[in-house]
């Protein structure tokens, strides 16, 4: 069983970054090389250069570059390999590609009634993949663009609203949730030569999530050999990932439990046991045995998988929303806002930021 309870420890963090103008809560955060870029509710999206300077006195900066006004709230972003272009998912239903040095932009998609919840660039199948809240998983070329409404390349028609998804960091292996509370994952392989199958939805695997709460945040490593989920009670599971696809239990631990002391009356006072929603998952390429999470009590938390322990906790001013591990494993880029977990009584209280944490040798399992 994880030793849950927090070990806050101080950690080589940047400066929260105050001058990118943000105004509503960052909704994704995708890294290419030494930037990142954010998606968020104030219909931009912004870019963030990242300076470490590491050694015995390690030091991280976070500077904000530019961004990119779409109109519309932005609710998922891609980045195209080169850097030279990125995709958001936006609230108008249309997915869309932007060129990053001239910023102009072209409608690629279009989903029926409501948006994508997730868009996805794929580098082998040159294809932009867009997770539709209309029950669609759609494909679209880059020259889709222009004229009439863009038809997709091809889609597959889902069963259920998807909630969340993921694609692996070599681009071949996609999971994703629903409402339904199933868990579904594939390797694109299994794709090539069938995209006009009327039966293409049972492409995916499906098993049923055995957590008790909704699945908020989906999780694949590198090299597809590792995946987890996480849940809105703050539960999460890890999988390991056979040569043919199929998944196996490593371990299931409780992420977000925290106990706390709640005054009932002048002189007595119980032990209450919270769950707090985790609202990222992220291994790192420089260990198996790495996973970092973001928690909607306001904390970043490093564990060893093997050991079955939290490394430490990182205290944060406000519930982490969003992470993304760069692709080097080193650094840790996060964004605070409110996510709505613990309702109307807490708007207004958090103030919408973006940094970044350093994960230093010493916090890497070694073995």
């Amino acid at each position: 069983m994880y030793n849950s309870q927090p070990q806050f420890q101080n950690i080589v963090q940047s400066q929260r970054v105050v001058n990118d103008g943000l105004m509503d809560t960052v909704s994704e955060i995708r890294w290419n090389k030494d930037v990142f870029v954010t998606s968020s509710w104030d219909g931009n999206i912004r870019f963030y250069q990242v300076q470490l300077q590491s050694g015995y006195r390690a030091n991280i900066q976070v500077d904000y570059k530019t961004s990119i006004d779409c109109q519309e709230p932005v609710l998922s972003v891609s980045w195209k390999q080169d850097r030279s272009m990125v995709f958001g998912a936006l609230a108008d239903n249309t997915i869309r590609a932007y060129d990053v040095k001239t910023q102009n932009n072209a409608i690629i998609g279009i989903h029926d009634d409501c948006p994508a919840r997730q868009v996805f660039w794929n580098e082998d199948m040159k294809l932009i993949i867009s997770l539709g809240l209309d029950k669609k998983l759609k494909f679209w070329n880059l020259q889709s663009s222009g004229g009439s409404k863009p038809q997709p390349a091809f889609q597959i028609d889902l069963q259920h609203i998807p909630t969340v998804g993921e694609q692996s960091g070599d681009e071949q292996f996609f999971a994703y949730a629903d409402v339904d509370n199933k868990f579904r994952w594939l390797n694109w392989s299994v794709l090539r030569g069938n995209q006009n199958s009327v039966a293409s939805r049972s492409f995916f695997n499906m098993e049923e999530n055995y957590l008790t709460g909704q699945i908020s945040c989906v999780a694949i490593n590198e090299n597809a050999t590792q995946l987890a989920y996480a849940t809105v009670d703050g539960r999460a599971v890890v999988k390991s990932i056979s040569s043919r696809g199929d998944l196996s239990s490593r371990l299931q631990f409780k992420c977000y439990k925290v106990d706390e002391e709640n005054r009932i009356s002048q002189y007595r006072t119980e032990k209450v046991s919270r769950m707090y929603m985790c609202n990222a998952f992220q291994f790192n390429c420089r260990s198996s045995n790495w996973a970092g999470t973001c928690g909607s009590d306001g904390t970043l938390a490093f564990w060893d998988i093997n050991k079955k322990n939290k490394i430490m906790g990182v205290k944060l001013d406000g519930p982490a929303i969003a992470g993304q591990v760069s692709q080097d494993g080193q650094i840790f880029a996060y964004a605070t806002g409110y996510d709505w977990a613990q309702g109307l009584d807490k708007v207004g209280e958090f103030t919408n930021k973006v940094g970044a944490a350093y994960i230093e040798e010493k916090l890497i399992p070694s073995y």
